[in-house]
């Protein structure tokens, strides 16, 4: 039996959806989770499957999002505000039901005023809303387990299964190969070994590295030879990034995102990226460390968010590191160029 019911709108709140359905099928067990991607079967209503698990009395967990209340319909108005609505079904149903329902205040979000709500859903304001950022899932998702456990819902073990290690963000294991390499240098250092026999130490002088300057348009080069503007801005320490728009149809993942969204309403023909973050110096090359957001085309969204690492190369023509996604959970190799 699903006791406990992701409620979410397809068109932004599927990664943070798919990642929350990971971690609590990993904790509770896939059958305590119902979640439409992988509970709906072939030849079945979707509105008579969920409704029937919304009769179990589950807890219900409502992913506030930019577009649960602000989507608009192809015939006009908030999607909402209208019956036929999915979300404003099972919200409702779930309140018919006796369900509990606890609002995910997803990465920018606050609970919703109720002068934006329809009048049917404004008992959400009396609803204990929760965060889950982003930035601090695992933070935010321990808030919601004590919160699950309050309402009986426990994990597979008294003190759930052992957690996987952190993973490192890119910048993190970068920065932890650069101390290790550095350790090794110091060591030989003080063994003696990079240290000439008869000479004054003393003497030794190292020459100060000019940092490369990266403002400026620079392409992206992907697996497929194809090229995409990207441009940099950098202030002190501070640098934005923003692409040209790329069409969906580059990327198997964004053409699967342009086709799940399409049924809410959504069209995404191509997508950019935009972020600012740090630059800094590392042994005398820049670095770029930054989190971004992907919007459509005609800016839209974010659809996705995530971070980039980029390590510049000495002859200040190229730069090197990965992209991360969020929604995905993968990284991508980068390489940026620049041309004459």
């Amino acid at each position: 039996m699903n006791r406990i019911f992701i409620s979410y709108r397809a068109s932004d709140g599927k990664k943070d959806a798919d990642r929350l359905c990971a971690d609590l099928s990993r904790l509770y067990g896939p059958d305590q989770v119902f979640f439409d991607k992988q509970d709906l079967r072939g030849g079945l209503s979707w509105r008579s499957a969920i409704m029937a698990a919304l009769g179990t009395r589950p807890v219900v967990l409502l992913l506030i999002t930019p577009d649960l209340l602000s989507m608009q319909h192809p015939e006009g108005g908030r999607r909402i505000d209208r019956e036929d609505d999915p979300i404003r079904g099972e919200v409702l149903t779930a309140q018919k039901q006796g369900a509990m329902i606890v609002p995910l205040l997803t990465e920018g979000m606050a609970m919703p005023a109720a002068s934006e709500l329809p009048e049917a859903l404004r008992f959400l304001r009396e609803s204990h809303a929760l965060k889950l950022r982003t930035e601090d899932w695992s933070t935010d998702l321990d808030r919601l387990m004590v919160d699950l456990r309050e309402h009986g819902i426990t994990p597979l073990s008294p003190s759930g299964p052992e957690p996987a290690p952190p993973r490192r963000t890119l910048g993190q294991r970068v920065q932890r190969g650069l101390t290790w390499v550095g350790g090794i240098v110091v060591a030989l250092v003080v063994l003696g070994l990079l240290l000439p026999d008869d000479e004054d130490t003393d003497a030794i002088t190292v020459p100060q590295a000019q940092v490369t300057d990266i403002s400026g348009i620079w392409w992206s080069i992907d697996g497929a030879n194809r090229p995409l503007r990207v441009q940099l801005a950098v202030h002190g320490n501070a640098v934005q990034l923003q692409t040209d728009p790329f069409p969906v149809d580059w990327y198997p993942a964004w053409q699967g995102y342009a086709h799940s969204v399409l049924s809410q309403g959504l069209v995404v023909r191509d997508v950019r990226y935009v972020g600012q973050g740090t630059l800094t110096d590392v042994m005398g090359l820049p670095r770029i460390e930054l989190p971004y957001q992907a919007y459509t085309g005609d800016g839209r969204g974010p659809l996705t968010t995530g971070s980039v690492v980029l390590q510049a190369r000495a002859d200040g023509k190229e730069m090197t590191g990965e992209l991360w996604s969020n929604g995905e959970q993968a990284s991508t190799p980068l390489r940026l160029v620049r041309r004459p």
